[in-house]
């Protein structure tokens, strides 16, 4: 189980969730900005981290860092900071299997990460965390439409997926995104949306229901495949004793003329 620190800084449950679904365990994470919430993937995932600040490089010592200072870049007729895409080319692993985007941080934005697409793999998971700021909500969308891949956007947090996701992961995720926000401070969620309404559970019955329904019929599918699998094996064992039972006399004969010949 993993202990979820309670900041808005760090990666938080939600994320934790869509990170579980997308992945299995001990898979290897690239993600772009790191802190307290490496602590938290690399109790389950082997992780490189990319970090422009220096103090925060080796923070968590079963990640693997990547420094990668940031230089002023152009993009779309305006100058932003990302990081260095020279040292990112010779340092990126060839092998991972989710994309975390958490930083650079968002004084020095992350449009860099459409200027340097090419840089990353284009077959796997991308969480963009902190979408529900709108510069990195319309990072999320341009992201999407560049790769043609289908976008979901939770309340604080995007993903952009090679493949269309289940019902079943999608509640999991969104159940896991409410729970945080049903537990964040009014303040902080005025400061994003135009009222907090408290009377409601922000659909967390909703989507229990959901997930508890996905897996009674994933369970009844099991059930059926396995009762299928057995009578295919009844019927074939069925279908050989007739065979033999019907071919015997034709096999007796043809020893008795073997053995006369």
């Amino acid at each position: 189980m993993i202990a979820v620190v309670k900041s808005h800084f760090p990666i938080d449950l939600g994320v934790l969730a869509a990170v579980n679904q997308l992945i299995p365990p001990k898979s290897t994470i690239l993600e772009l900005g790191s802190g307290e919430g490496t602590n938290l993937l690399a109790q389950q995932y082997s992780v490189y981290s990319v970090e422009d600040d220096i103090d925060w490089v080796g923070y968590c010592a079963e990640s693997t860092y990547i420094h990668c200072p940031l230089v002023e870049i152009d993009y779309k007729g305006s100058t932003t900071s990302w990081y260095d895409a020279d040292i990112l080319a010779k340092s990126l692993p060839e092998d991972y299997q989710l994309i975390l985007v958490d930083g650079p941080s968002g004084k020095s934005g992350r449009s860099g990460l459409l200027a340097n697409i090419s840089l990353f793999r284009y077959d796997v998971p991308i969480i963009l965390d902190d979408t529900i700021r709108s510069d990195e909500a319309n990072i999320a969308r341009e992201l999407a439409f560049l790769l043609n891949r289908p976008l979901y956007t939770f309340w604080n947090f995007s993903i952009i997926s090679p493949v269309i996701l289940t019902n079943l992961q999608i509640s999991k995720i969104q159940h896991a995104a409410l729970d945080v926000l049903s537990k964040e401070e009014d303040k902080y969620l005025l400061s994003y949306f135009s009222r907090c309404d408290r009377t409601t559970d922000f659909g967390l019955s909703y989507y229990h229901n959901v997930i508890a329904e996905e897996q009674r019929l994933q369970t009844e599918l099991i059930s059926l495949k396995l009762s299928k699998n057995r009578l295919d094996a009844i019927e074939k064992s069925y279908s050989l004793m007739v065979g033999k039972f019907f071919t015997a006399p034709f096999r007796l004969f043809s020893l008795l003329f073997k053995r006369r010949g």
